[in-house]
């Protein structure tokens, strides 16, 4: 029987029982792949269905609160064996590394930005198509109408991820990962710098989660 991921982390739990069961209700088990250690199941490769997903997400979640740092792994993702996950993970090092350290005792608030979007920022006239090209690059992970909340939230968000859409209602989707220890203080900026936004501008935050949309490792 092949194996399911759920998620990577720098080191296992003090027991291997607190990582409860995966979505086909079989023990977790640990892999070592170099210096990492992946969460499996012994199961195969299941439907994408919402109920699926949502099962995933509460696994990583529970593990997510066994580790100081976990890098999440999308659903579906299986090996056929155990020396199949680690020939896949342990060459990845120094990658694995510096990830980890990423998202060490921090956790992720999700924003979604929906209403009227600002005017877009163009490049000067007569600039060439390179300097256009980076310009529209940045204007990609740009938010302007998150402005007051960015502001106010600055001093507790590690690191951000943006993700502008360029049709329908949604603005854009933003990632905060925020240390465990400033979720607080992160949630009473942001509940006060909502009042603040733009007119015709909403933004929905929800969290903490998982660090998913930091867990690449480049």
């Amino acid at each position: 029987m092949s194996l399911y991921l759920y998620a990577i982390v720098d080191r296992p739990p003090r027991s291997p029982e607190l990582l409860g069961r995966g979505i086909a209700r079989k023990p977790l088990a640990l892999v070592r792949a170099g210096k990492a250690y992946v969460v499996v199941e012994p199961a195969e490769a299941r439907e994408a269905t919402p109920a699926a997903i949502v099962a995933h997400d509460r696994v990583v979640r529970r593990i997510a609160r066994l580790a100081p740092s976990v890098l999440p792994l999308r659903f579906g993702a299986t090996a056929v064996d155990r020396v199949a996950v680690k020939a896949a993970i342990a060459p990845l090092g120094g990658m694995l590394e510096r990830a980890f350290e990423r998202v060490r005792g921090a956790v992720q608030f999700t924003l979604r930005v929906d209403g009227l979007r600002a005017p877009a920022k163009r490049a000067p006239a007569g600039t060439g198509p390179g300097t256009r090209w980076l310009a529209e690059r940045r204007a990609r992970h740009e938010v302007p109408e998150l402005t007051a909340v960015s502001e106010a939230t600055r001093p507790w968000v590690r690191e951000v991820r943006a993700e502008r859409h360029d049709h329908g209602p949604r603005i854009a989707s933003v990632y905060h990962l925020v240390a465990r220890e400033d979720v607080r203080a992160w949630k009473r900026a942001f509940a006060r710098s909502i009042m603040d936004l733009p007119r015709g501008v909403t933004v929905t935050g929800t969290g903490p989660w998982p660090p998913w949309a930091f867990a690449e490792l480049a």
